[in-house]
């Protein structure tokens, strides 16, 4: 099986979880795609087949893309065909907002996403950052200095329909999104983490954790936002 490798990446962090198709879902029991056979298929105990899947690697072999995953104590290598493409969650731990100033709503938010791109910028280069934008009354898109300097890259996603905002969280990328109306307030931002049919996984500042909202309350408050959202 070595000598089919042709491709081999670690990832960052993602989650997954099964199509729902007939007969066994199984992955390969190694934490290796070498010298794989028949007898590494094992299959997956039903408790475990509506749970999401962490991926932390991906590679090619044996003609296939495979996701190398961990879950409930297991680990192995799942065949990308069997996964939901209807279904994505990044690996972005939460951050919450220092206080209750949009300033720092704003600064949590844009931490998460430059600290998922390799960024070490510090709290204070951020809040200044942070703080000539703001005096500048730019729309979102004027953070791009920020944005470029430390993930060398930038996505301005304003106006993009859902589709767009999808292929983008399928690239392994989060977004912040400019919104209204969430947790009662006038403006904040928040950081698009996630999707499935009917919902989005975001992470909330001003609660520290990750929520999910519906695309039709997502519409309605990215609207309310003027419809701004930026990605590196």
């Amino acid at each position: 099986m070595e000598k089919t490798t042709i491709a081999n990446e670690r990832t960052k962090r993602f989650f997954v979880r099964l199509r729902r198709i007939p007969g066994e879902h199984w992955y390969l029991a190694t934490d290796s795609e070498k010298n794989v056979d028949s007898s590494d298929r094992t299959k997956i105990p039903d408790d475990l087949k509506t749970q999401d899947f962490l991926i932390d690697q991906i590679s090619f072999f044996n003609k296939q893309i495979w996701y190398h995953f961990s879950c409930e104590g297991l680990s192995g290598w799942l065949p990308k065909r069997n996964i939901r493409k209807t279904f994505r969650r990044l690996d972005v731990e939460p951050i919450k907002q220092a206080t209750q100033a949009d300033i720092d709503n704003q600064c949590a938010a844009l931490k998460m996403l430059l600290r998922d791109a390799g960024s070490q910028i510090s709290d204070q280069a951020l809040k200044q950052a942070v703080q000539k934008w703001r005096d500048s009354a730019e729309p979102l898109i004027g953070l791009r200095d920020l944005i470029i300097s430390e993930t060398h890259s930038i996505k301005d996603l304003n106006r993009v329909d859902f589709r767009q905002l999808n292929k983008q969280l399928l690239r392994r990328r989060p977004i912040v999104v400019r919104v209204a109306g969430v947790d009662n307030l006038k403006s904040s931002f928040i950081i698009l983490t996630g999707f499935n049919r009917k919902l989005y996984y975001y992470n909330d500042p001003w609660t520290g954790r990750l929520e999910s909202v519906s695309q039709n309350h997502l519409k309605k408050h990215w609207h309310h936002g003027n419809l701004e959202a930026i990605s590196y």
